[in-house]
């Protein structure tokens, strides 16, 4: 029982470390790997003090309604 609990922890912090990298337009996979070397505590802290890099903006397109009367 001890191990799932464990395993749902490590899970939850994975998750975490790729949702932070990606929003800091940085390589996830790179990062949760490093978590597995070093501790996905560290990495997550490192990666929470990083800067975003520039990447691919996002863009929203807002159509005017046009209204004909």
């Amino acid at each position: 029982m001890e191990i799932l609990i464990f395993i749902i922890i490590y899970a939850a912090f994975f998750y975490g470390i790729f949702k932070l990298a990606k929003s800091k337009n940085r390589e996830p996979g790179g990062w949760m790997l490093a978590s597995i070397i070093i501790s996905p505590i560290i990495i997550i802290v490192i990666l929470a003090i990083m800067q975003t890099l520039p990447g691919k903006k996002k863009r929203i397109s807002k159509r005017k309604k046009s209204i004909k009367k």
